[in-house]
């Protein structure tokens, strides 16, 4: 499995749901709805923007399986990271940070995290995979070529670009933003309002960096729209048990030997045929039965699943505050919120050893619905 390299050819192509890309050898122009046009022509970023593993992510759903079958919004792997690269620039950060968000789900697989459920380990499995796939790909020697160090590839290095939850970074800031819009969760104009609003705290080249708000009401529509999503869409438990059902399959096929592990590395619709071709008639079967999402009514979320929510962090008088501290009822808003996901917790099973994974599926220590 090995990718070419950087493409000299002017393509003009959607990029995703709510963005478009036109790319040149000597700049790339990114129209994006929620945060405008934007000419790059960093040769570094144009690099990497023309490279054949980020295109992939082009063809690799945020949503997965769900965004690939039409259920919901078509935003794209790539929308998403270039998403993250323009809030990155948006607030000044350097080039480096840049690409670092650009690269950040480089390494993420077909059908989003259904892997995290095929083969379960602690952490998602594009993340502990990441360095083994890049290895096959032009990356490692591109990078050097274009003055970028390897450490672009490790996302957590960068304050910008990642933060711990419940704080703002642009990975959750952008798919928090994208997926609130494009589920209507969030009106375009608040997305924009937040973009332009958007600034780095105490400066873009801090060793403590971090991406933080000015106005209150901002912030505070950005955190409602976000736990919306969560509730609706990433901790869904009717969303889950669509990838739960998807994992319990494609793990029979890998362990039979009619798919391999790498497969996961190839893109929604050449991973989702490669899966058909190798599935029996009762795989089809199953497979047919992915195409709605069920009733959630009785599922359960599994008590390793993670309640998204953010408290934005807003600059005030010269200082950080997070949002709970500034607007007291965003704090008990958000505590409300996380116990009433909690009470959808499944039980832990009575038999030692049996499956604690709501549904009835054994589990991993990772989500299995799109995300982070």
């Amino acid at each position: 499995m090995t990718h070419a390299g950087p493409s000299a050819e002017v393509e003009d192509f959607k990029s995703g749901h709510c963005q478009r890309i036109r790319l040149a050898p000597d700049s790339a122009t990114i129209t994006d709805e929620m945060y405008g046009v934007h000419e790059i022509i960093e040769a570094p970023l144009l690099a990497l923007l023309s490279s054949a593993p980020v295109r992939r992510l082009g063809r690799v759903h945020q949503h997965g399986m769900s965004g690939l079958l039409g259920l919901t919004p078509p935003v794209t792997r790539l929308e998403h990271s270039v998403g993250a690269m323009l809030l990155v620039r948006r607030v000044g950060g350097s080039v480096e940070e840049q690409a670092a968000a650009l690269l950040h789900d480089i390494s993420h697989t077909a059908l989003s995290h259904v892997a995290d459920d095929i083969f379960p380990c602690d952490g998602s499995y594009h993340e502990i995979h990441k360095h083994r796939y890049v290895a096959t790909t032009c990356l490692p020697t591109l990078l050097p070529k274009i003055g970028l160090p390897d450490k672009v590839l490790d996302e957590e290095l960068y304050g910008l670009v990642e933060q711990d939850s419940p704080h703002l970074c642009a990975d959750r800031l952008d798919y928090g933003l994208r997926d609130a819009v494009a589920f209507k969760f969030l009106p375009l104009e608040t997305a924009q309002a937040v973009f332009a609003d958007l600034t780095a705290f105490p400066s873009p080249s801090a060793p403590k960096r971090c991406l933080a708000l000015h106005d209150p009401k901002l912030a505070l529509a950005l955190a409602r729209g976000y736990i919306a999503t969560d509730c609706a869409v990433w901790g869904n438990p009717a969303h889950a048990d669509m990838y739960i059902r998807a994992a319990a399959l494609i793990r029979s096929l890998v362990e039979n030997g009619r798919m391999a592990e790498d497969d996961l590395w190839l893109d929604d619709e050449v991973f989702w045929a490669t899966m058909r071709d190798a599935c029996d008639e009762d795989g089809r079967r199953e497979m047919d039965a992915l195409y709605a999402i069920p009733d959630e009514q009785g599922l359960r979320l599994r008590l390793e699943a993670k309640v998204r929510t953010l408290d934005p962090e807003l600059v005030v008088d010269g200082s950080l505050a997070p949002l709970s501290q500034v607007t007291p009822e965003w704090k008990a808003e958000r505590q409300a919120y996380i116990a009433s996901r909690h009470i959808l917790y499944q039980p832990p099973s009575p038999v030692p050893g049996a499956s604690t994974r709501a549904n009835g599926v054994a589990g991993a220590n990772s989500d299995v619905c799109p995300g982070e």
